[in-house]
């Protein structure tokens, strides 16, 4: 009893956003984006496209590091192959406590706001060109703690058309709370309770020793994926 209420207490400690007038009902039907946990084939070159899922949390070192020196350097080579799919829950938790939702991040509060920040974003931001896939590598990347958003929306020249849109996504709790209830879901449904964060899913399989390769050299892995292989890029 005493620890489930010091856990109830904790969760109404960690997120305290403004709200707008949009009911609890009406949140629960908000859809994130189409997810790409299957093959997705586009026909660009005759060439199927893969998914490759990314499993990560806002402050983990390892998820920033994969973004800075994996994922940011093949985003332009692997354009026309793959399709990069962002789930930023980490190793969070959530708490439905008298109608609302309450989450437990990791590494604190900090990591619990930018990982919904990066959850409206992906809700807001178009997924084609990469142009989603940038913005959050420009996020991961970025040593401003608190206005990444802000920043990589400026950098990028997205600020007239996106940020506020973002914004009130964030703003809206009910919203973003059920988009962080989605990305829950998808990441318990997935991963096995022993898998590391980040986690690199490929066409919606969690491999071990795939995971640990994609680590290191993503660009191996997806190569094994590609058929047939392109010339020069594999």
């Amino acid at each position: 009893m005493i620890a489930s209420t010091a856990f109830s207490v904790i969760f109404l400690l960690v997120i305290v956003t403004k709200t707008s007038s949009m009911d609890l009902a009406t949140a629960k039907k908000v859809l994130v984006k189409p997810l790409y946990d299957a093959p997705h084939v586009d026909n660009q070159n005759s060439v199927p496209k893969i998914t490759v899922s990314i499993y990560y949390g806002s402050l983990c070192s390892d998820s920033v590091e994969l973004f800075k020196n994996q994922i940011g350097p093949n985003l332009a080579t692997f354009q026309k192959y793959v399709n990069f799919d962002f789930v930023p829950f980490g190793k969070s938790d959530k708490k439905l406590f008298e109608g609302r939702w309450f989450f437990k991040c990791q590494n604190g509060l900090t990591e619990c706001m930018k990982n919904k920040w990066q959850a409206c974003s992906i809700h807001i931001l178009p997924s084609k060109l990469q142009l989603l896939a940038n913005y959050l590598v420009c996020y991961m990347s970025s040593k401003v703690e608190t206005h990444s958003g802000y920043q990589c929306t400026r950098n990028m020249g997205l600020y007239d058309d996106y940020y506020g849109k973002i914004k009130k996504c964030f703003m809206n709790r009910e919203f973003s709370d059920s988009l962080m209830v989605q990305y829950s879901n998808r990441t318990q449904t997935v991963l096995t309770q022993s898998a590391q964060i980040p986690a690199i899913v490929i066409n919606g399989v969690y491999n071990k020793m795939e995971q640990d390769e994609a680590k290191n050299n993503l660009r191996n892995v997806i190569c094994k994926y590609i058929h047939p292989k392109p010339v020069g890029l594999c």
